[in-house]
Order: C-alpha cells, then structure tokens, then sequence
C-alpha cells in the first residue's frame, strides 16, 4: 500500500462509466460493500453521448452519480463527466494519467464489473507486494477459466498478457508507455518482437492492426504492446475477485463469449503473493485461450466485426 507520512494508504480507484447506469449501480454497489472503501479515494470519468441514440443512457449515468456524490461510503469521491464523447481509449488513458501522475498507483475497474468482498485488500496488497519487481508490469484480480490452474500449488501466476478487467499498475509503468505506436512497423517486421508479443494470443496482432487502421479504439492492446516490448508479465490469481457481466451487446467493444467465472475466489480464503516466473503450461493454456476457433467467431461475426472486415477488405 501507499505511505504517505509514516501512514498506511489504500491505492486510488478509477472508475470508467459511459451509459449503461444499471451496471454502474451494480459495480458501485459491490465496490461500497468491498472492505476497505471508507479507506479508498475514488475517481469516477464518465464518458459524454455520441449523439441522440445514447444521450438518455448517458444522462441516466449522470443523474446516478450526482445522487451518489451526496451519500457514499467512500473516504473521497471525485465525478469528472465529460463534455464530449471521447471513447474508451481515450477516456482510460487521460483519467488514468491524471490519478497516477498525483498517487503513484491505481486500481482501475470499468462499470460492468463487480468484485468480491477482499478485492481491495487483494489489488492492494499486490501494488505493494509487487511494485519494486521490474519484471512486473501490472496486476488484475481476474482468473481465467483456465484448465491447467486444476491442481496448480500457487494462489497467483504470471501472463504475458496484461488484463484491462480489474487491474492495477503504476506511475512508473504507466509513463513508458508510447500510445502512438511508433514501433509499430519494427513490431510487424520483426519476427521475434512479433513472436514475443502474441505469447498472449494469437488475436494479440490482429487488434493492434485493427487500431492502427482504426477499426477499434483500444487503449489496451497498445498498453499490451508496452509490455511486450518490455519483456515483462502481469499477476493474475488462480481464482477471480471479479464476475464480468458486460459479455453481452451493450459494450462499447465487440461482444464477447457469454461465460461465468469458472473459477471463482471465496470471500476471506487467503492468498499466498509470490515472486515466480511464468509456467510454461499455464502459459500455452492462456495462449489457447485467446487465439480458439470460438472466440474469433465472436469477435468477427457481429456487426462491429463484420464492419471491421469490410473495412479491411476496402483498405479503409
């Protein structure tokens, strides 16, 4: 955790919300009840309307947190509604930079999350246990549903892959990264950089094509290009804090499979951090997981990805 004077400090949490107030309630509601919210400082940025089709929803979020800056649990809440449609990605890095620039470290969480009781002890914990390791490059208090976690003896293992689902970094991490891409092209080119950056899937290089010909407005795969290009791994526990409920079409990204967390975390149960190095079979486990046959269908066969193949095959 954060010290400041001799005094313990939770990490600041960071809240991204657009118009979809029904899973903001929900997120909110779970991240008030979480142990350690009267201790945390929270920052929510909540996106403007593109237009008329989604300005009642983002209105709806508005009215929510003007209600919510009256009465909440939290130690300090902090609104920032934006006067203009920015996207995701722009949204995440901007609110983002903003926080850690002044505190060192975030959690950040997005409004289709909710998280169990001890997911603020968890995160917590992890900034701090982790942040003097420069191999490190971020934490996340999601699990994947993966099979090879079955009988594994560690609470935690490494990806190198980072989450953009209920994840923490800091200040120091954060400021290397280069979202204009400039290695771009050295990446495409270079067959071991690009060997090294789909470790974490072999959709990982599709994305980043799509954001440079601006099919996808994603501030994660180049915050996932940063790391690769680092050579470094993100923290992910073998039993998730967090239950994602935004698997459906109301996201800003394309729709994605409909799965429970296959492996949740008990309240209380604890958790042992350790200093490790990737497992080789969790590892190929991960890699399969994001580069099946089933998971590209989704992705593509929906409108936002049909448009993005016609889009590709126009070449604009």
């Amino acid at each position: 955790m954060i010290k400041k004077n001799g005094d313990t400090m939770k990490a600041p949490l960071v809240i991204f919300a657009y118009n979809r107030e029904d899973k903001l309630r929900e997120c909110i509601g779970s991240l008030s009840e979480a142990d350690g919210h009267d201790e945390t400082e929270v920052f929510v940025f909540a996106d403007g309307a593109k237009g008329e089709q989604d300005r009642a929803g983002v209105e709806g979020v508005g009215r929510f947190l003007e209600e919510l800056c009256k009465e909440n649990g939290f130690k300090e809440l902090t609104v920032v509604k934006r006067p203009r449609n920015m996207g995701l990605a722009e949204n995440v890095i901007s609110g983002v930079s903003e926080v850690i620039s002044k505190h060192g470290r975030v959690i950040v969480v997005e409004d289709d999350l909710t998280v169990t009781g001890d997911f603020l002890d968890f995160m917590n914990e992890a900034l701090d246990y982790y942040e003097d390791d420069e191999k490190i490059w971020s934490v996340t208090g999601l699990s994947e549903p993966l099979k090879s976690l079955s009988g594994y003896g560690h609470d935690i293992y490494y990806s190198y892959r980072a989450s953009s689902t209920g994840w923490g970094t800091w200040s120091d991490r954060w400021e290397t990264v280069d979202w204009d891409m400039k290695r771009y092209e050295e990446v495409l080119s270079d067959k071991g950089l690009r060997k090294r950056f789909e470790r974490g899937g072999r959709d990982m290089t599709r994305i980043l094509k799509d954001q440079k010909m601006g099919l996808v407005d994603s501030w994660s795969i180049r915050w996932c290009l940063a790391q690769s290009l680092q050579d470094k791994y993100t923290v992910y526990p073998t039993h998730s804090f967090i239950h994602n409920s935004g698997y459906d079409s109301s996201g800003t990204n394309s729709p994605k499979p409909s799965v429970m967390n296959e492996n949740p975390h008990t309240y209380g149960d604890p958790v042992k951090l350790e200093k490790l190095a990737p497992d080789e079979r969790i590892c190929r486990d991960f890699y399969d997981h994001y580069s099946g046959f089933w998971r590209r269908l989704i992705r593509n066969i929906n409108r936002n990805g049909i448009k993005r193949q016609l889009k590709r095959l126009s070449g604009n």
